[in-house]
Parts: C-alpha cells; sequence; structure tokens
C-alpha cells in the first residue's frame, strides 16, 4: 500500500464527499469489507465538523481498499461529480457566494490552509501572461499525488457548478506527476489539454474567465465567512519558519534558473541584510551552506533518473563540476551517483511497469 506523508491534513468533507458517492452506488460504507482502523477512521471523521481537517494517509488508503472492491479503475473524477461547496468547509462556502472569479481565487490563495495544509505547503501563485491567468502550486516533491489530483478535480467541478459553465474556460492543466489513468480521461474530464511531470502544478485559465459571476453572490454572508476564516487560519501555527522559507526559496531557485543562488540574492528575497541572515541561521543551529547543500542533494535525486549527463546535472547543482558533485553526493548519501542513479532507474521502470498494469485491469 502507498504511504503519504502523515502531516499533510486535507478537509474532513473529503470523507462526507466519499461517503455522498458509495451511496450514489447503492453502497453503505459498512457494507464494504474495512480494516477495522480504517472503519474506525470513518466513523471517527464522520462524527467531526465537516469544516475540519485530518491527516490524508487513511484516507488514501481508504480509496484504494474502495476501489479494488467496487472493482474502479479510478476514482477521482467519479468522486469529484459529487462535490458540493461544504465539502471545502468555510473556504467553499466563501468561493460559491463571491461576485466574480477573481474574487473566489483571492480568497482561495489566502485561505488555502483550510483546505490543505502541511508543514511545508507552499501558498498557491497567481500570475497573468498576456491573456492568461495561471493559478500555480511548486511541486512540493513529495508523495500526496492522489491528494492534488482530487482537489484540482474538484475545484473545476465545482466552479462549473457556480458559474453555470459545463464547459468552465480552462486553457490548460499541468500536472507535476505521471499520470495516474489513460490520458484521454484527463482530457475528457477536464475538457482541455492536460500535461504532466511539469515542473510545477498550474491551472491556466482565460484572462476573461475573472469576470465570471456565480449564480448567487451572497455579499453579507462572504463578511461573516471571512471572519470565521481569518480566526481559523490565526489559530493555526506558524506555516514554516525562517530555515523552511529558506529551503522552499533555494529549492525554487535550483529548480527554475538551473544553478545555486546566492545568499545576498535570497537575503533580498526575505527582505532582510545577509548579515541578519546568517545570524538567525546561526541561532537555529544551522547555516546557509548546509541548508543549500541539503537542497542540492534533493533536487540531484529527481534528476539522476532523468536523460542528463553528471556534467550536465553538476552544471544545473551550481557544482564546479562533475567531480566536485560526485564527492558531495558519497559525502552525503553514502553511494556514488553511478550506483545511485541505477537504484532510481530500476525504481522507475518498476513503477512504470506497475502503473501500465493498473491501467490495463
Amino acid at each position: 500500500m502507498t504511504t503519504y506523508p502523515s502531516d499533510i491534513q486535507i478537509p474532513n468533507g473529503y470523507v462526507h464527499l466519499w461517503q455522498s458517492y458509495l451511496q450514489a452506488q447503492g453502497v453503505q460504507p459498512q457494507q464494504l469489507e474495512l480494516s477495522d482502523s480504517l472503519q474506525q477512521y470513518v466513523q471517527h471523521v464522520l462524527s467531526l465538523p465537516i469544516d475540519g481537517q485530518s491527516s490524508c494517509q487513511a484516507f488514501i488508503a481508504l480509496l484504494e481498499q474502495t476501489r479494488q472492491q467496487l472493482n474502479t479503475a479510478y476514482l477521482v473524477f467519479e468522486l469529484a461529480r459529487f462535490i458540493r461547496p461544504e465539502h471545502f468547509g468555510v473556504l467553499g462556502y466563501m468561493a460559491s457566494r463571491s461576485n466574480s472569479v477573481a474574487e473566489a481565487l483571492q480568497y482561495i490563495a489566502q485561505f488555502s490552509r483550510l483546505v490543505i495544509d502541511a508543514n511545508e505547503a507552499v501558498p498557491m501563485q497567481i500570475q497573468q501572461q498576456d491573456d492568461l491567468l495561471i493559478v500555480s502550486w511548486p511541486n512540493p516533491q513529495d508523495q500526496s499525488t492522489l491528494i492534488h489530483e482530487i482537489t484540482f478535480a474538484c475545484m473545476l467541478q465545482l466552479a462549473r457548478q457556480m458559474f453555470a459553465a459545463e464547459h468552465f474556460p480552462l486553457r490548460r492543466v499541468h500536472f507535476a506527476h505521471a499520470p495516474q489513468t489513460a490520458l484521454y480521461q484527463y482530457q475528457k474530464f477536464y475538457g482541455c489539454e492536460v500535461l504532466f511531470d511539469q515542473p510545477d502544478y498550474q491551472l491556466v485559465l482565460s484572462i476573461d474567465s475573472l469576470q465570471l459571476q456565480p449564480q448567487q453572490p451572497d455579499p453579507t454572508l462572504i463578511g461573516i465567512l471571512k471572519k470565521q476564516a481569518e480566526e481559523a487560519m490565526a489559530a493555526k501555527p506558524l506555516l514554516e519558519g525562517l530555515d523552511q522559507k529558506l529551503r522552499h526559496l533555494i529549492a525554487d531557485y535550483l529548480r527554475l534558473q538551473q544553478q545555486a543562488p546566492k545568499l545576498d540574492e535570497l537575503a533580498v528575497e526575505l527582505c532582510m541584510s545577509s548579515r541578519t541572515l546568517q545570524r538567525q541561521l546561526s541561532e537555529l543551529g544551522t547555516s546557509f551552506k548546509q541548508l543549500l547543500d541539503m537542497e542540492r542533494i534533493k533536487r540531484c535525486e529527481l534528476l539522476l533518473p532523468q536523460k542528463l549527463s553528471l556534467t550536465e546535472i553538476a552544471s544545473q547543482l551550481g557544482y564546479s563540476d562533475q567531480s566536485a558533485l560526485a564527492r558531495a553526493y558519497k559525502a552525503h548519501c553514502g553511494q556514488t551517483l553511478t550506483e545511485r542513479r541505477r537504484v532510481l532507474r530500476q525504481q522507475q521502470t518498476t513503477n512504470k511497469k506497475r502503473l501500465n498494469s493498473r491501467l490495463e485491469n
């Protein structure tokens, strides 16, 4: 069974969504032969407020057992068809009562932690390129593939309901992972081009879509819900410390610029002087070099299975040459680059065979 980081928190509404799907199939939750731990998980979450959050690890296991017992190839798009605002909690209601797509996106960006939350969560980014609006999330490089797929599918389906648009003006969808089912199923559901193995997760909209208005805007209710959302956000622990923020910046720099950042550059991003940054990192028991080395090794792990020479990988990571990278990797991981590349490629081949076998079945 695939496992997922236990720190990822998802809406309790996702379990209610699962229950709605079962009921539509004429199946009661107790009719499934779930393990004792999953039965307790379902009962517990369904007894909690729907706008709360719980760990996603058991939910992933729940979907896997459901898929096997109902003999369903892929549940994501089937689940999404039963989405309602309350499944996203307060944020779902806010989006459905907004005055426009632009306002809904503003609330999603501000309060996204009320839907998916994690120790290394990265806020949603919104930018305009010509006549396109790009809503993106950097690749968290974790194993939460299925949660990203469910959230994307449910967001689109809810938007279709809210704006009475069977064909919501979506231009492209980018996933940072490999497809989990046949490509035509993605294209049929999203109604646009769908790309995989991309640098980050993106929803690409027409800029004109910002003016679309929901069927039931309610400014008065929005004011009440916004206050409730602000209180819920204030009750959450701080998203990350300075060292975590710096790690995210380093990871993004390595991925996008394909070279190592300098401390001065990132100090500017953090709105502080280089000396202050060094001092605060020292107080945390770490240093810029230590964090840079950690992120270089993590990035190296992602690049090794790809069709890049070791010299190209060294260059992208900011090492002077392949030998410098090899020494750093061996010191950190205890393996040579060629040994690790062989293992990663074997794992990649095995995973592809499993995926192909699942798609054929």
